[in-house]
């Protein structure tokens, strides 16, 4: 009889657990430098994240940015700049971004190297990603 009583609580216990367990699953990420390139499609699902980083250096007046909104997608930009250059003028840094999938759809994620106010000129470089998340 003790026993059973003792597995009877295993049991119970066992079952607790499973309910308090996390309920956040591991989010898959996808990460990007301007080295490499998108697929022609990417697919993703809702709650994946792609991450873009590249080197940027504001001083020159060149910065990376989106050229368009997205739509299904919320964004976040990030600079970190580089802990050697700390004390340094015109140091270089990370530029990150991060987009998180809200809802099903397609967007175009257009990234361009450019002097703000030079907007009719060409980009110096750019990042192009063309994503349908379900």
């Amino acid at each position: 009889m003790k026993g059973l009583v003792c597995f009877g609580l295993v049991i119970l216990s066992m079952a607790m657990s499973a309910c308090h367990a996390p309920s956040n699953p591991v989010v898959k990420t996808h990460e990007y430098t301007i080295e490499q390139k998108c697929p022609t499609l990417k697919n993703m699902k809702v709650g994946e994240v792609l991450i873009f980083n590249v080197s940027e250096n504001p001083s020159t007046g060149y910065q990376w940015q989106l050229l368009e909104p997205l739509k299904i997608f919320k964004t976040e930009e990030t600079y970190l700049q580089n802990n050697s250059d700390e004390k340094a003028v015109g140091a270089s840094g990370t530029k990150t971004f991060r987009f998180t999938a809200e809802k099903p759809g397609q967007d175009y994620i257009q990234l361009v190297h450019v002097r703000a106010w030079e907007s009719s000129q060409q980009p110096d470089q750019k990042w192009l990603c063309r994503i349908r998340v379900s």
